[in-house]
């Protein structure tokens, strides 16, 4: 797993990823999948803006229909501010590339997602794990 900005800070866990493919992408058909977990190749680097040598990095990249779509787990953060950043970029790539942007919330952080969807005008469709 390779660490760009919120990766490491969330810790995210690979087991959940691994349930992300699993239970989502793969499912809905998506093809020319990129995850940041082992036995994936790791999705592109998105710059934070063009100046900045800080990255994102997303959970999980997919096409179905030559549209690209981002999948992010969706969890609890101390860093808010940088999560909703990523989020806003991730959804409005996705838009840009006819795709969207799943967020995966597993149990537990329901509340907080909703929350941050309810405060900024992220375009997200959100999927319990």
């Amino acid at each position: 797993m390779e660490h760009g900005l919120l990766t490491e800070a969330q810790q995210k866990d690979t087991e959940l990823i691994q349930l992300l493919l699993d239970k989502i992408v793969k499912k809905k058909g998506f093809e020319n999948i990129c995850a940041n977990v082992e036995g994936y190749e790791t999705p592109a680097k998105i710059r934070r803006s063009k100046d900045s040598e800080e990255y994102f990095i997303p959970d999980c990249t997919g096409e179905v229909n030559g549209r690209k779509s981002y999948f992010e787990l969706g969890m609890k953060s101390l860093d808010e501010r940088e999560l909703v950043t990523k989020w806003r970029l991730l959804a409005s790539l996705a838009t840009h590339k006819h795709g969207k942007l799943y967020l995966a919330v597993p149990r537990g952080h329901m509340a907080f997602t909703t929350r941050i969807l309810a405060d900024y005008p992220i375009q997200a469709e959100v999927v319990k794990l």
